[in-house]
C-alpha cells in the first residue's frame, strides 16, 4: 500500500504527541527526584559543608526519578492514539482506527476514507491543550529551587550557635541507649544486643549492660529496688544489672541537661525445672516373690538442657517401728534425642535386693538441669510390693491408689536426719535450714499420728523423768474401760507418752537447725516406741466424753445481768493493688484532659508508666499499659499531641480492664413475683393453644 498524504499527516501528529508526552514525563520524574534529595538534605545527609556529595546525591535522585517515571509510563501500556482519544472525545475513535490501519488489510477506498477523516480531525486539535505541561514544568522549577536552597544550606558549615541549638532540641539530653544481654554461662547462648528497646526479655541470672549516650552530665538509673546516679564520661554512662525479677529500668538525664526519662520494661524468665515421668509400668504393683523383674521406661525434658537422669529406689522391710530402709540407684540405658529431651529404659532385676514377703521398694525418676544449685525434679513414686502370705499373689496387680503409699515413720525421720547431717558441708545455709524444717514438719506428723491414736494428750500425763510406777491407777481405770492387763498396759502407755514428748523435743531442735540434739531425741522416741510395741497393745479412747447439760439451771439467774455482746467492728482489708491502679488511672485522666499539655507532660507520663510497673511488673495487661505510656512520653517529647492523646486513652483502657478483672461480680437482681406470675400465665396459655 502506497503512503497517502492524509496518513502521513496523522502519523506525524501522533509522533509529536508522543515526544511531548515523553518530555512531560521526564520533567515529572526529575521533579520527584529533586524533592526526595531536598528532603534528605534537610534531614541532615549529607552533612553540613559537604557540597560535592550533595550535588551527586541530587543528580542521582533526579535520574532515578526519570527512570521510575518512564518505567511507570510503559507499564500502563497505553499508546498515544488512545491518550488522544481520551483527551478529545470528539474524535470518535477515528484516530485509533487510522493508527491501526497499517497493520490491517482493508480496501483502498476504506483506508482513504478513514485517513481523510482522521487528518481532518487532528488538524483541529492542539497538543498544548490536549497535554498541558505547565504543571509539570512548574513542579520542576519549584523542585529545582528548593534543591538549590538545600545545596546552599549544605555548603555552609554550621556555626557554633547553630550546633548548640541543635543539641538543645535533642530529646532531653539523651541520645540513645545500647543494651547488651548476656545469658548465664550454663545456657551456652550468645549475647543479644538492642538499641533503644521498649522491653527486655532475659533469663533469670542474665547480666544486662546499659550504655547510655547523651549530653547530660549525670544520669539516674532507677530499677524496681534501687536508684543509682552515675556521672557521664565523654557523654557515656555504663551500668550493669542482673535480671532477677520482672521490673523496669528508668534512665533520666540530670545535671545541666535534665529532661524526660526513658522507661524499659524487664521480663525475667525463670529457668523451668526438668519434667520427668515414668511411662512404664506407671502404677503400683504386687509381685509374687522377690525374684521378679520390672521393665521401667522414663521420659524427661527441659527448656534449656538436661544434666543428669537417675532411677532411685528405697527398699522398705520390717513392720511396726522396726522398719529398715536402704536406698540406691538402678542402672539405666540412656538415649539422648537432643540436649533437652532424654529417654531411658531399665530391666530391673530385683534379686539383688533380697526382698521377702511383705517387703516393698519405692522407686522414682530423678532429673536435674544444668543450672548451678538447682534442685532436682522427681517423678511420681511407685511401689512394687512382694505379696505377704494370705495376700494377693497375682503378679502385676495394681494397688488401690487411694491408700497411703507408705507412712512416714520415726525410723524414716531418723534416716532423713542422718542423711541431711552428712550433706551439710555441700549445702548452703538457707537450703540446710529449710531441709531441717521440712524434717521437723514430718516429725510433727509422726507425733500427731500417735497423739490421735491415744485420743489426745491428757493434762495429768506423767512426767517422763518421774517414776513410771507412780501412775494414778484409779484415774486410768475410770478413763479406759478396756484397761484390763494392769501393769504392762500402763507401762506401754507411759512409753508412748515419753515417745511423744521426745518427738516434740526433736521437732523443736530441728526447727532450730540443731540436728545433733534432734537426732538424740529422735532415737529416744524410737526406743520408747519399740518398748511400747513390745508389750500388749493398748487401744485408748479416740473421743472425749460428752458433757451433759444441767436442765435444773435453765431460766435461772438475774435478768439484769444479761447484756448485748458488743464487739469491735473489723476494718475491711484495703486492696493496695486496686488503689494504686485507680490513682494511676486518675493521673492519666488528668493528663489526657488538659487542653494544652504542660512542659512537664512527658515527665508525668513517664512517671505514670513507672508507677504501673511498680504495682505488678509481671502482669501482661499492665506491661502493655506501661508500654503505651512510654510511647506517649515519646510522642509528647516530639510535640505529637494527637498521637499522645490516643496512646493515653489506650493505656487508660488497659488499666481499667485490669481493675475490672479484680472486682467481684455484681449481684444479680432478684426476679419479682409479678414477673413469675406473668411467665406462668404465658406458659399456661401456650399449653392450652398446643392442645388439639
Amino acid at each position: 500500500m502506497t503512503a497517502r498524504p492524509d496518513s502521513t499527516n496523522v502519523h506525524a501528529f501522533l509522533g509529536r504527541a508522543a515526544r511531548r508526552l515523553t518530555w512531560i514525563t521526564l520533567a515529572g520524574g526529575a521533579a520527584a527526584g529533586l524533592i526526595a534529595a531536598t528532603l534528605l538534605s534537610l534531614a541532615g545527609w549529607p552533612s553540613r559543608g559537604a557540597l560535592t556529595p550533595a550535588l551527586v546525591v541530587g543528580t542521582m535522585f533526579a535520574i532515578a526519578g526519570i527512570g521510575v517515571a518512564l518505567l511507570l509510563s510503559r507499564l500502563r501500556g497505553q499508546n498515544v492514539a488512545s491518550l488522544v482519544e481520551r483527551r478529545a472525545p470528539q474524535c470518535r475513535n477515528v484516530v485509533i482506527t487510522a493508527n491501526e490501519l497499517s497493520s490491517l488489510h482493508v480496501a483502498d477506498h476504506v483506508a482513504s476514507l478513514v485517513y481523510q477523516r482522521a487528518a481532518q480531525t487532528v488538524e483541529r486539535l492542539d497538543l498544548a491543550t490536549l497535554f498541558p505541561a505547565r504543571h509539570r514544568l512548574a513542579a520542576l522549577g519549584v523542585a529545582a529551587g528548593l534543591w538549590t536552597l538545600a545545596i546552599a544550606r549544605t555548603a555552609t558549615a554550621p556555626s557554633a550557635s547553630a550546633t548548640q541549638a541543635q543539641r538543645a532540641s535533642a530529646a532531653a539530653g539523651l541520645d540513645r541507649i545500647d543494651v547488651t544481654v548476656a545469658p548465664p554461662k550454663y545456657t551456652g547462648r550468645p549475647k543479644w544486643a538492642f538499641r533503644d528497646p521498649a522491653r527486655i526479655e532475659a533469663l533469670v541470672g542474665s547480666v544486662i549492660r546499659l550504655s547510655v549516650r547523651g549530653d547530660a552530665s549525670r544520669f539516674a538509673i532507677t530499677t524496681l529496688h534501687s536508684t543509682d546516679t552515675l556521672t557521664a564520661r565523654d557523654g557515656v554512662v555504663v551500668a550493669t544489672l542482673v535480671a532477677d525479677v520482672d521490673g523496669y529500668i528508668a534512665v533520666e538525664p540530670l545535671g545541666d541537661r535534665t529532661g524526660t526519662r526513658r522507661l524499659i520494661g524487664v521480663s525475667a524468665i525463670s529457668d523451668a525445672p526438668p519434667r520427668v515421668r515414668i511411662t512404664a509400668p506407671a502404677r503400683d504393683v504386687y509381685l509374687k516373690d522377690g525374684h521378679s523383674a520390672i521393665d521401667v521406661a522414663i521420659e524427661t525434658s527441659d527448656d534449656i538442657g538436661l544434666a543428669s537422669l537417675r532411677l532411685r529406689y528405697t527398699r522398705v522391710s520390717g513392720s511396726g517401728e522396726r522398719f529398715t530402709f536402704s536406698e540406691g540407684d538402678v542402672p539405666i540405658a540412656l538415649t539422648r534425642r537432643d540436649a533437652r529431651t532424654w529417654t531411658a529404659r531399665a530391666n530391673w532385676q530385683l534379686d539383688s535386693l533380697a526382698l521377702g514377703p511383705g517387703d516393698m521398694v519405692v522407686y522414682r525418676a530423678v532429673a536435674s538441669d544444668q543450672r548451678p544449685g538447682a534442685p532436682t525434679s522427681e517423678s511420681d513414686s511407685y511401689i512394687a510390693e512382694v505379696a505377704a502370705p494370705g495376700g494377693v499373689a497375682a503378679a502385676g496387680f495394681a494397688l488401690d491408689p487411694e491408700q497411703q503409699r507408705y507412712a512416714v515413720s520415726q525410723q524414716m525421720v531418723i534416716l532423713k536426719t542422718q542423711r541431711l547431717t552428712s550433706q551439710k558441708a555441700t549445702m548452703a545455709d538457707d537450703a540446710y535450714a529449710n531441709a531441717a524444717q521440712e524434717i521437723a514438719a514430718e516429725q510433727r506428723k509422726v507425733r500427731a499420728e500417735f497423739v490421735f491414736m491415744m485420743g489426745g494428750e491428757l493434762a495429768d500425763a506423767p512426767d517422763p523423768n518421774e517414776d513410771p510406777n507412780m501412775l494414778n491407777e484409779e484415774q486410768e481405770a475410770e478413763g479406759e474401760a478396756d484397761l484390763a492387763a494392769g501393769r504392762n498396759l500402763n507401762q506401754g502407755r507411759v512409753a508412748l507418752l515419753r515417745a511423744i514428748r521426745s518427738m516434740s523435743r526433736a521437732a523443736t531442735s530441728l526447727t532450730n537447725v540443731d540436728l545433733s540434739t534432734a537426732l538424740t531425741h529422735e532415737r529416744a522416741a524410737l526406743a520408747q516406741l519399740e518398748r511400747a510395741f513390745s508389750r500388749t497393745r493398748i487401744l485408748l479412747r479416740a473421743l472425749t466424753q460428752r458433757e451433759r447439760l444441767d436442765l435444773t439451771r435453765r431460766l435461772t439467774g438475774t435478768l439484769t445481768d444479761a447484756a448485748r455482746d458488743t464487739r469491735p467492728a473489723s476494718e475491711p482489708e484495703l486492696d493496695t493493688r486496686a488503689i494504686a491502679l485507680r490513682r494511676t488511672l486518675a493521673g492519666i485522666a488528668a493528663l489526657a484532659g488538659e487542653t494544652k499539655f504542660a512542659p512537664d507532660a512527658a515527665s508525668r507520663a513517664s512517671s505514670l508508666a513507672e508507677s504501673v510497673l511498680r504495682v505488678d511488673a509481671s502482669s501482661k495487661p499492665l506491661q502493655s499499659a506501661a508500654a503505651l505510656l512510654s510511647s506517649a512520653t515519646t510522642a509528647l517529647s516530639a510535640n505529637k499531641t494527637n498521637e499522645a492523646r490516643e496512646l493515653l486513652d489506650r493505656a487508660a483502657t488497659e488499666i481499667a480492664g485490669a481493675i475490672r478483672g479484680e472486682l467481684p461480680p455484681a449481684p444479680r437482681q432478684p426476679r419479682g413475683a409479678d414477673m413469675d406470675r406473668l411467665n406462668g400465665a404465658l406458659v399456661d396459655q401456650l399449653r392450652r393453644e398446643a392442645k388439639p
